[in-house]
């Protein structure tokens, strides 16, 4: 099967899908571009792995048949920062960027609100 860690960053990821959709300001009839949305739900699944998850448990746990959990965390967090698809990728930088200034509550209610990111 997948590693805990990205498993449980993945359902962060798809949390904040169903966050932003269950919104009680959320408005189908004007959907939030493919880039601001996963955008930020990359941003979230980043901020699990950082701070969302247990502490990895130390590498005398490991069986030694594949990488630490810690070396896969920082896998799956350099793979989102690195990412170079414009909707990955520089939706989660811009996401990031927003997030630095605002945080995470003011940056995900404008997306709901305004569906972009703000002018930061």
């Amino acid at each position: 099967g997948l590693p805990r860690d990205l498993v449980a960053s993945v359902l962060a990821h798809e949390a904040t899908h169903a966050w932003i959709k269950l919104h009680p300001r959320y408005d189908f009839q004007k959907p939030i571009p493919p880039q601001v949305e996963e955008g930020c739900a990359q941003l979230i699944a980043l901020l699990f792995l950082n701070d969302g998850l247990d502490p990895a448990p130390p590498l005398e746990n490991n069986d030694g048949s594949g990488p630490s959990d810690d070396k896969l965390r920082q896998y799956f967090r350099f793979s989102i920062e690195t990412e170079d698809h414009d909707i990955y990728g520089t939706g989660y930088r811009r996401a990031a960027k927003a997030y630095s200034k605002i945080g995470i509550l003011a940056l995900l209610s404008h997306v709901v609100l305004y569906q972009n990111f703000p002018e930061v």
